[in-house]
C-alpha cells in the first residue's frame, strides 16, 4: 500500500501525468522510460468518453530515427483498467498513447487525455535526455511534426511560452542544435519571433551551417527549400549552387535541373529543356538506381507527343530503346491510340511506329513498372500491365486490320492476356474479319464460341454462328437457341441475374406523352401492363451510340412478343435534335422505335428525363429503365462495351419481371 501510494505521489510530480489525474489516467511502471526496453502501462478512462467501452483499442507512436512510427496496440483487462505493452526502440526519443473505440481511421469515439494527450520522453541507457527530446516533445504539441495522423494523438497549440520554454531546455541541452533537427527547431522557433526577425535569424544559422564542407545531400536539399519558404531568393541560390557542387549528380541536382529546364517552358523551348535535361541525367545512368520515377516519366511523354506532334520520326521511335513499359504505353496510348479513337492521323503512318513499338512493349510488358502505382504490391502492378498491353495490342491489330495485314493481325492476338482475349466485343469482332480474310473457317467458330462464353459478341458475330450452325445442320435452325445457351457458363448467367437484381427499383412513373419519328404521339399510360424498355440517349453521347447495336439485339429478340416494348427517347439535345436523331438512326440501318423527350419549362430537351433523376441520382447518359404497370421496376446507367451482355443483361431483367405474379 505505502509503495502504491508513494508512486502515485512521484506521478503528481511529473507533469505529464499530472494532467490526467484529474479524469482519464495513463500509469507507467516507472517514472523513467529507457530506450530498448520493454515496457507496460495501465489505462484509466474513468470520466472519458471510453468509460464504458468494452473494447477500447491503443495506438502507440513512437518518435525513433527522426520519424514518427505508429503501430495499434492489443489492450488486456485488469480491474477495472485497462492494460498494454510494447517495446521502446533503440534509438526512441519520444513516445505518444492515443485510445479509441471502433475503426483506427474513423473512430466511433477517441481519448488523447482530453486533446492534452499521453506522452513522454525516452531517455538513454544512461539515463541521460537525449538530444532533440524538447524539440520532439514541442513539435507534437504545435502540430508540426509534418505527420498529419500525429495530430489526433494531441491537439495542437502554438502556445508561444510554452515552445520558447522547450526551445530553451533543447538548447541547454544540445548546446549547438543537431542538423537533424535543425529545420524542426527553425519552426519552432519562428512560432516566438516577429517575421523580420525571424528571416534574419533564420539566414544567419543557415549561413553558419553553410560553411561546413561535410554537409549532406539531404540538408542541403531542405535548406534550399527553407530558403525558398523564407522568399530568400538570394539564400536559395547560394545552397542551389553548393548542391550542385557538392552532389551533381544527385536527386536534389537532379529535381532543380528538371525544374530548370522544363518549368514555365513550352513548344519547342520545353522540347530544347527536356532533351538538355536528359544529356545532363541519363536515363541508362538513372536507371542503375532508380528514384524519383516520375521525372523520367513526364520528360519522356512530354518528348513524346512534341516528336509526334512535329513529325520528328525518327526522334520519336528513338525514345522506345530503352524506357521501362509505364512509360512507352503512355507515349503509345497518348499519340497512337488516341489517334486509333478519335480517327485523326495519318492510319499508314500509325500503324507503321506501331509495329516498330509493339515488340518493345511486350519485352517489358512484366518489367514492374507499375509498382509504385500499386502499393508495391507485384500482383497488381501486373494485372495493370497485362491490361493496358491488352489494349495497345487492340489498337495495333485495328491498324494491321485497317492496312490488310491480317496474318500480322491474327499474330497478335495470342500476346493477349487470359481475361482480354475475347471479353472485348468489338476486338472479336475485328479477329472474325481477320480470320475470315485469311479463310481459316475452324479458328472461325472456335472464336465465336469462345466470344458467346464471354458474352462479347456483337450482330454480325451472331448472324455468322447462326450461319455456322445451320450448316452444319442441313440448313435448319432448330436447336440453335439451347445450342447458343449452353455455350455460356451457369456461373456467369448467376452473376448476371445478381447484378441485375441489384437494380431493381420500385419508383413511380410520371405518366407523359411524346411525339415519335412520324410525328405522332405515344403516350406511356397506353402501355397498360407490358413490360417497356426505355433507353435514354442523344447523338452527341458516344457511348449511347456504341450501345445500339446492343439495343436493336434486345429489339430483334422481341420483335414478335406484344407484351414487351422498346423505346429510344432521344433527350438534352441541341438545335434541330428531332431531324438529327432521325436522321442518324435511319442512316445506321437501325430499327428503333424513337420518341423525343420534350422540352421543359427551362427550354432544355429533357422533360421526361429530368423528372426520374431523383431516382437515378445522375444525369448521366446512356440511361435505361424497365417500366411494368406504370412503375419503374429496373434502371442502369453506362455501357459496359459489349452488345450481346447488354442485351443478356436486360432481357434477364425483362423475364424477371414477367415471371411475377
Amino acid at each position: 500500500m505505502k509503495k502504491h501510494f508513494l508512486t502515485k505521489c512521484m506521478l503528481l510530480l511529473c507533469p505529464f501525468f499530472g494532467q490526467q489525474l484529474a479524469a482519464q489516467t495513463v500509469i507507467w511502471p516507472s517514472q523513467t522510460l529507457k530506450q530498448g526496453e520493454k515496457t507496460s502501462f495501465k489505462y484509466q478512462p474513468k470520466g472519458g468518453d471510453l468509460e464504458f467501452s468494452d473494447e477500447p483499442k491503443a495506438l502507440f507512436a513512437v518518435y525513433s530515427n527522426q520519424k514518427w512510427h505508429i503501430k495499434p496496440l492489443t489492450l488486456g483487462k485488469d480491474n477495472g483498467a485497462w492494460t498494454g505493452s510494447f517495446q521502446i526502440p533503440d534509438h526512441a526519443t519520444f513516445i505518444a498513447l492515443k485510445f479509441y473505440q471502433g475503426d483506427m481511421e474513423n473512430p466511433e469515439a477517441s481519448d488523447n487525455g482530453n486533446g492534452k494527450g499521453y506522452y513522454h520522453e525516452v531517455v538513454s541507457n544512461a539515463a541521460r535526455v537525449v538530444q532533440g527530446t524538447y524539440l520532439v516533445e514541442a513539435t507534437l504539441r504545435t502540430g508540426l511534426t509534418g505527420d498529419w495522423k500525429m495530430n489526433s494523438f494531441v491537439n495542437p497549440s502554438k502556445d508561444k511560452q510554452i515552445v520558447d520554454s522547450l526551445l530553451k531546455k533543447e538548447e541547454k541541452l544540445s548546446g549547438r542544435i543537431p542538423d537533424d533537427f535543425l529545420f524542426n527547431y527553425l519552426d519552432l522557433k519562428q512560432l516566438t519571433m516577429p517575421a523580420a526577425d525571424f528571416n534574419v535569424f533564420a539566414d544567419n544559422l543557415l549561413k553558419k551551417k553553410l560553411k561546413n564542407s561535410s554537409l549532406t545531400e539531404d540538408f542541403l536539399a531542405q535548406a534550399q527549400r527553407y530558403y525558398i519558404k523564407l522568399k530568400n531568393d538570394k539564400g536559395a541560390a547560394l545552397t542551389e549552387a553548393l548542391i550542385f557542387k557538392n552532389y551533381p549528380k544527385g536527386k536534389t541536382a537532379r529535381f532543380l535541373a528538371y525544374r530548370k529546364n522544363t518549368e514555365h517552358k513550352g513548344g519547342d523551348d520545353l522540347e530544347a529543356g527536356e532533351e538538355n535535361f536528359l544529356k545532363a541525367f541519363p536515363y541508362s545512368e538513372w536507371k542503375k538506381s532508380p528514384d524519383q520515377e516520375y521525372i523520367y516519366y513526364t520528360v519522356y511523354r512530354g518528348l513524346g507527343t512534341s516528336y509526334f506532334e512535329t513529325g520528328k520520326n525518327d526522334k520519336f521511335l528513338s525514345l522506345f530503346k530503352e524506357i521501362d513499359f509505364k512509360t512507352a504505353n503512355e507515349i503509345y496510348r497518348w499519340n497512337l491510340t488516341r489517334g486509333q479513337t478519335l480517327g485523326t492521323g495519318d492510319q499508314k503512318q500509325l500503324y507503321a511506329f506501331s509495329k516498330v513499338i509493339i515488340p518493345y512493349l511486350l519485352e517489358r510488358q512484366k518489367d514492374q513498372s507499375y509498382l509504385i502505382d500499386f502499393g508495391n504490391d507485384p500482383v497488381k502492378a501486373q494485372e495493370n500491365a497485362d491490361k493496358q498491353m491488352d489494349t495497345r495490342l487492340f489498337t495495333h491489330i485495328f491498324y494491321a486490320n485497317a492496312q490488310g495485314d491480317y496474318a500480322e493481325a491474327n499474330r497478335c492476338f495470342k500476346f493477349l492476356s487470359d481475361k482480354g482475349r475475347f471479353s472485348n466485343a468489338d476486338l472479336n469482332a475485328l479477329h472474325l474479319n481477320v480470320l475470315e480474310k485469311l479463310n481459316d473457317t475452324e479458328a472461325i467458330k472456335t472464336l465465336l464460341e469462345a466470344s458467346v462464353s464471354a458474352n462479347a459478341v456483337t450482330p454480325i458475330m451472331f448472324t455468322r454462328l447462326k450461319e455456322i450452325y445451320k450448316n452444319e445442320h442441313n440448313g435448319k435452325e432448330e436447336g440453335y437457341k439451347e445450342y447458343l445457351s449452353s455455350l455460356t457458363p451457369t456461373a456467369l448467367k448467376e452473376e448476371m441475374k445478381a447484378r441485375v437484381m441489384a437494380d431493381m427499383v420500385n419508383y413511380p412513373l410520371t405518366p407523359f406523352s411524346l411525339e415519335n419519328a412520324d410525328g405522332k404521339m405515344v403516350n406511356s399510360k397506353d402501355w397498360g401492363n407490358k413490360i417497356v424498355v426505355i433507353d435514354f440517349w442523344a447523338t452527341w453521347c458516344r457511348p449511347c451510340i456504341e450501345a445500339f447495336p446492343g439495343m436493336q439485339l434486345l429489339i430483334d429478340q422481341y420483335a414478335n412478343d406484344p407484351k414487351v416494348g422498346v423505346y429510344m427517347i432521344g433527350t438534352m439535345q441541341f438545335g434541330d435534335y428531332k431531324q438529327k436523331s432521325v436522321n442518324y438512326v435511319k442512316s445506321k440501318g437501325f430499327r428503333f422505335n424513337l420518341l423525343h423527350d420534350a422540352v421543359g419549362p427551362g427550354g432544355e430537351q429533357n422533360l421526361v428525363f429530368r423528372s426520374l433523376v431523383p431516382l437515378f441520382k445522375s444525369s448521366g447518359i446512356p440511361r435505361k429503365i424497365i417500366v411494368k404497370n406504370g412503375i419503374v421496376r429496373y434502371t442502369s446507367e453506362g455501357y459496359s462495351g459489349s452488345p450481346s451482355q447488354l442485351r443478356d443483361e436486360l432481357s434477364t431483367a425483362i423475364e424477371i419481371l414477367r415471371a411475377e405474379k
